[in-house]
């Protein structure tokens, strides 16, 4: 009996690498071709973060250091007005056939490649898209007649860094599992 539960034990405690058995990972900042200013940090931190909560592969400064380079794009963000919108329907404080979205849509599209350290040798690629919503800016009241640019601002960066949060957990999950 206990020599079946002792392989039973093994084979659940399997060693866990990335592809091609990298262990140790430099992952530089992601490059943005997209228009939105920034949004490479929130994708680099957040696949650094999910490297270091992994604890079995070590994340290195420099790649002569590391047996493997992550390099990630950041290929689009598009931000869209939802399809839900609210049209005035008293003028006192809106021009006549003022439409107002209630909600926005950012989709967002990155690209990682996982090569050997110090050559052209890519061990694994991936693309991620995925899209979250969040509420728009309201007019609430009468003598406020435009609606907070300012908190569409923080409302798309705060979008974004749960987007990078989501996509790179699922990137690095979907690495580590040579899917």
């Amino acid at each position: 009996m206990l020599s079946v539960s002792g392989c039973a034990y093994k084979l659940s405690s399997r060693t866990i690498f990335l592809p091609g058995k990298v262990k140790s990972l430099q992952i530089p900042l992601f490059r943005n071709d997209s228009g939105e200013v920034g949004a490479e940090t929130y994708f680099t931190n957040s696949m650094k973060t999910e490297a270091l909560r992994s604890q079995f592969v070590a994340v290195k400064n420099e790649e002569g250091q590391a047996e493997g380079v992550l390099q990630g794009r950041v290929t689009s963000v598009d931000v869209i007005a939802d399809e839900s919108i609210i049209e005035a329907k008293n003028t006192a404080y809106m021009p006549t056939e003022t439409v107002l979205a209630t909600q926005y849509r950012v989709t967002v599209a990155i690209e990682l490649i996982l090569r050997r350290a110090n050559t052209s040798t890519v061990l694994w690629r991936g693309n991620f898209v995925q899209t979250k919503s969040y509420s728009a800016p309201q007019i609430t009241l009468p003598v406020v007649n435009t609606a907070n640019s300012l908190y569409n601002e923080s409302a798309k960066r705060q979008t974004l860094s749960d987007l990078s949060k989501e996509m790179m957990q699922a990137a690095f999950d979907r690495m580590v599992e040579d899917f």
